[in-house]
């Protein structure tokens, strides 16, 4: 204890690091006697810090320490409330006669008044939080939710004081069903960003560990939900227009009644509508679908790039490759080639809806069993026969593909491109480390050396066109999302990254120039917040240095706070990496909006498109940007619930 309270002091004194709040609850944690100790410690170094006050100096540590008292008596059950009640009056006392007794003492006098009353303010806050109450309690989280709308301090809050998520009002109303109030009254009024907001903010809520509902609140939040799905779905008309509603709505329901935790993942998947297994039928299409059986060779040219692909050891799908070489005039014609589902299958087709109906492959935290007794870790958008055989990338193997050319100038400037419908045969697959370790050492293979320093080259001048936020590349690379693949930007995997983003940019310009309906990835914010966010994070740094910065940058990634994930929409842009227009078609093996892409290039590029065929486009596009967006919700709900029994099992 006496290590801890020297800490405290030479904090307070600017002498030394702060003492974390973790450190502090874990020490208090242990018994009631070390609980109430440390309760102590901190009362005595406040007192301390009061009394030698002069005025000159700002109180900011001393109010610090008050908010270490909070944290450690709601932390833990040990520390006697009644005492920290007393302890904050004496200290109440003290404020209020101290601005007379040391009225000659203080150097600046009106600094000094104001510096104590915004301690005495924190004071009382503290009081507040020694009436152990469920109102008290549904206060604060209601405050978190309701007033200050920050996700990742909600879920950060809820996480170490899961108690909250199950407080309730003086109505005795349950914070979950005064949240589905809340999504349903902006969903009736039209306001799309609290729509969002509100179903993150219940899917955080629904995910807690500790969440729970006594059989009168899960009667009532049931009833809540089929009463406004009743009013979504008063006519046809109605319905269509709320048709994302209805669906999450309707999956909340199902968790409601399903609360218990399932204990394999065929009962997970049953319970936010996740399909793993594919019927019999399109298994036999998957095998079917080769190239010399598509029936769409004339319209594919076949050419004779070098092509490589890049990929992690692991993956299962290859569905992108890259060519580069030197122009005569000194210019770089980069392609960027794309296995093309839509050259196997028709848009109507009932796999290629699947694989829309399924948003996305997933990339689970722990192997499953299958029905084969075979162990997987992915759950793809198509079945295997055609994700990770026919339709793959494979090499020395002909695939039809959608190839990308860009003939770019040192400056970046894009001279010429060409969005073909080809096929093409990969010389190899490599993986990341492999090509890393090309870029360093070089390869015996010179035609495979050849290419990747046109790569490196190539991206250069694209790192010098693309200039994402800083942040938003911190954060997405410490996602907490197993169901996407993520890369950083370095090496090999900066090759990959910059010219699948130069491929994107430009297809989403090609129908933004031409006002062509199109699935837009987008991702919006306020700017104010962000600059905030910023500068906190950069006053971590400063404070407790990269270590601190680290880990707040990863909170932000595990959480969809502050700073939002994208999605899709009809229309915007996207900020974090700062272009007005962006989309998906990159990864059709593995994503259904590039499918959507792709559909739409066929109706859009390959072909002069009639006003009724964009109607239609139009209409198609509407609809998947509600699915796949609605879709993400079960995703995470179902990440979440596998990963809890992956933790059980090890």
């Amino acid at each position: 204890m006496k290590s801890i309270e020297k800490a405290l002091t030479s904090f307070l004194r600017g002498n030394g690091p702060l003492v974390t709040n973790e450190e502090l609850c874990l020490y208090a944690s242990k018994n009631e006697k070390q609980a109430n100790e440390m309760i102590d410690i901190l009362f005595s170094v406040i007192n301390y810090g009061i009394d030698t006050y002069t005025g000159s100096e700002t109180l900011d540590k001393v109010r610090h320490l008050l908010g270490n008292v909070n944290t450690v008596m709601l932390n833990n059950e040990y520390v006697d409330r009644n005492i920290v009640a007393r302890k904050l009056q004496k200290l109440d006392y003290k404020l209020e006669h101290i601005q007379e007794e040391h009225k000659k003492i203080f150097i600046d006098y009106d600094t000094a008044i104001v510096e104590l009353e915004n301690t005495k303010g924190i004071v009382s806050t503290v009081q507040d939080s020694t009436v152990h109450t469920e109102t008290k309690e549904y206060e604060c989280i209601d405050m978190l939710a309701n007033s200050i709308k920050n996700l990742t301090l909600f879920e950060w809050t809820s996480d170490r004081l899961p108690r909250l998520i199950n407080a309730k009002d003086n109505d005795k109303n349950c914070l979950f069903k005064n949240l589905i109030i809340k999504y349903t009254d902006n969903a009736m009024k039209g306001n799309g960003e609290e729509v969002l907001y509100y179903s993150d903010l219940l899917s955080i809520v629904i995910n807690n560990k500790e969440f729970s509902l006594t059989n009168d609140d899960k009667k009532e939040c049931l009833q809540l939900i089929y009463a406004y799905i009743n009013k979504f779905s008063i006519n046809k008309k109605t319905k269509k227009a709320h048709i994302a509603h209805i669906e999450f709505l309707d999956k909340l329901a199902e968790r409601i009644k399903g609360e218990e935790k399932e204990k394999n993942i065929d009962g997970i998947s049953k319970k936010y509508n996740i399909s793993i297994y594919f019927s019999p039928a399109l298994h036999e299409d998957a095998k079917l679908a080769k190239v010399e059986k598509t029936g769409y060779m004339t319209d594919r040219k076949e050419v004779d790039d070098y092509i490589i692909t890049i990929d992690k050891d692991s993956s299962i799908e290859i569905d992108d490759g890259l060519s580069c070489e030197i122009l005569a005039n000194g210019n770089y014609l980069l392609g960027v080639h794309v296995a093309s589902p839509l050259a196997y299958f028709s848009y109507e087709s009932d796999i290629i809806q699947e694989a829309l109906n399924r948003d996305k492959s997933l990339f689970l935290p722990y192997k499953y069993q299958n029905k084969d007794n075979d162990f997987n870790q992915v759950i793809p958008i198509f079945p295997y026969e055609f994700a990770a055989c026919n339709g793959s990338l494979l090499p020395d193997k002909k695939r039809c593909a959608r190839s990308y050319y860009f003939e770019i100038d040192n400056q970046g400037n894009i001279l010429r491109e060409e969005f073909k419908k080809t096929i093409i045969t990969s010389r190899h697959r490599t993986s990341y480390g492999e090509i890393d370790n090309i870029i360093k050492n070089g390869s015996k293979d010179k035609e495979l050396e050849n290419l990747i320093k046109n790569l490196v080259d190539v991206t250069k001048i694209l790192d010098a066109k693309y200039k994402p936020s800083a942040l938003y590349e911190q954060i997405k690379e410490n996602v907490n999302d197993f169901s996407v693949n993520n890369v950083k930007n370095v090496g090999s995997q900066n090759i990959v990254n910059k010219t699948m983003l130069l491929t994107n940019n430009r297809v989403a310009e090609f129908f933004a120039k031409n006002d062509y309906p199109c699935l837009y990835r987008v991702h919006e914010f306020n700017e104010c917040d962000v600059i905030k966010l910023e500068k906190m994070i950069d006053n971590l740094t400063r404070t407790y240095g990269n270590d601190g910065r680290d880990k707040l940058i990863k909170l932000l990634g595990q959480s969809k706070g502050t700073y939002p994930s994208g999605w899709y929409d009809i229309s915007g842009s996207h900020r974090g990496l700062g272009l007005e227009h962006y989309c998906h078609c990159t990864s059709a093996l593995r994503r259904g909006a590039d499918i959507v892409v792709e559909h739409a290039l066929e109706i859009c590029y390959d072909n002069t498109p009639t006003e009724e065929e964009l109607s239609r486009l139009k209409e198609e596009v509407d609809k998947k940007h509600i699915l796949f967006n609605n879709k993400q919700n079960s995703i995470d709900w179902f990440i979440k619930d596998y990963s809890n029994i992956g933790k059980r099992r090890r």
